[in-house]
């Protein structure tokens, strides 16, 4: 896993150092909604690495999965504010049905998670690297299935890195810990993920990623692959869909199918 970890930092960084010695022929205004048909960089919400860059959104996304336990629905709202070019706040709020195999179906809201977001590194051309957490608040009924018993927080580093002919490539990686806040034993947990974007002349953004979870106590982990896409519908507004794939480890489902819409809003640079 450390060697994993090494050749993330070692491609992230080296694509860095090239990259930066592309000229800047593509700046944008950033005082209105950056638009995914012309030449990049681009700002691309995957749906499962959590991206970089500072935005003022609204990104209602659904969610199901399946498993060997029954199926789970889940509708979920993200609200990106901006309050300065280098800081945003970064609310989650998911409503859960579940639909287990064996028992009664339960519905209501789960655990709300709210944190800051900070870009120490913000070229907006170039490269962004941002550090954060996460407070996840037990709001749902753990009794139910809703949700947690007790709160956790999760510090993460995110990355944003274009490249390639007009940087229409693009590279995000997030590493996320989670840290329950109990006094009884619990297990910490690693997240981490890459995605791959091309965005067309269309406006169109077929992405690829790749992610892994594992405890930090040690055991198998669980790795995905989740294919997708986003579209520019219209002037800050674009749709996508996905489906997360598990391809190795244990597992608590046998796929997570996403479908959802981005509204975008202009951030004061």
């Amino acid at each position: 896993m450390r060697s994993l970890v090494l050749a993330t930092a070692v491609l992230v960084g080296g694509a860095t150092i090239a990259n930066a010695q592309q000229p800047d022929d593509h700046g944008h205004d950033h005082d209105e909604v950056h638009s995914h048909r012309g030449p990049g960089p681009h700002f691309i919400d995957a749906f499962f690495t959590e991206n970089a860059f500072i935005e003022r959104k609204l990104r209602p996304d659904f969610f199901i999965s399946d498993g060997d336990e029954g199926q789970v629905y889940t509708a979920q709202l993200e609200v990106e504010w901006a309050l300065i070019p280098n800081l945003s706040i970064v609310t989650h709020i998911p409503f859960h049905h579940l639909s287990p195999e064996v028992g009664s179906s339960e519905s209501g809201i789960g655990d709300i998670g709210i944190g800051p977001k900070v870009a120490v590194v913000n070229d907006l051309n170039r490269f962004i690297l941002a550090v954060g957490g996460d407070f996840d608040i037990p709001t749902g009924d753990a009794d139910r299935g809703l949700g947690e018993e007790h709160a956790a927080f999760a510090p993460f580093l995110l990355a944003w890195l274009p490249f390639g002919p007009e940087r229409r490539w693009l590279l995000q990686t997030a590493g996320h810990l989670e840290i329950p806040l109990t006094s009884e034993p619990e297990s910490e947990h690693v997240e981490l993920s890459t995605a791959l974007s091309w965005t067309s002349p269309l406006g169109l953004t077929p992405i690829v990623e790749g992610i892994v979870e594992f405890a930090t106590e040690g055991g198998p982990a669980t790795w995905f692959v989740a294919p997708e896409f986003r579209w520019e519908v219209g002037g800050g507004f674009e749709v996508g869909a996905g489906v997360r794939i598990p391809v190795s480890g244990p597992r608590e489902d046998d796929y997570r199918f996403a479908v959802g819409v981005i509204r975008h809003f202009p951030v004061p640079r």
